[in-house]
Parts: structure tokens; sequence; C-alpha cells
């Protein structure tokens, strides 16, 4: 599959190799994150009070905020209220 090169007693990764452990270790925190996002939507279900601060930490899962663009939300929020 040329992930790997042996180069006598050597064992090398190859170029190719260090793309599939990357991209195989992208994989896992992408689910990650939708776990996250999956339980920030459960919780906030349980618990209304948390509803900005939760509903910052999806977006923010999710991609769609940056950790600036979620706290400023919340505070924005929080200054609603």
């Amino acid at each position: 599959m040329g992930l790997l090169e042996v180069t006598g007693e050597h064992l090398t990764i190859t170029p190719r190799g260090k793309a599939a452990h990357f991209e195989a270790e992208c994989a896992v925190l992408a689910e990650r994150l939708v776990e996250v996002s999956v339980f920030a939507g459960e919780l906030q279900r349980r618990t209304p009070s948390l509803d900005a601060e939760l509903h910052a930490l999806r977006q923010l899962a999710e991609g769609a905020w940056s950790a600036t663009e979620a706290a400023a939300y919340v505070d924005r929020r929080a200054k609603e209220h």
C-alpha cells in the first residue's frame, strides 16, 4: 500500500503513510466533535437555564463559530437577561 518503507533493519513511514495516519486522526476528532455537539444538545434540552451557553458550545463544536464568536454570543445573551 506504500504506507511504510523498509530499508535493511529500518522501518520508515512514507508521506502516504503520514497522510493516512493524519486522515484517520482527523476522522476520530471529527467524530468526537459530533459527540460533543449531540451531548450539548441533550444538556440544552435538560437544562433550559444554560440554553445560551450550550447553544454556543454546539455552534463551536460544529465549526459554525469560533471560540471568540461563541463567547460573544454568551455575553450578549447574558446582557439581555
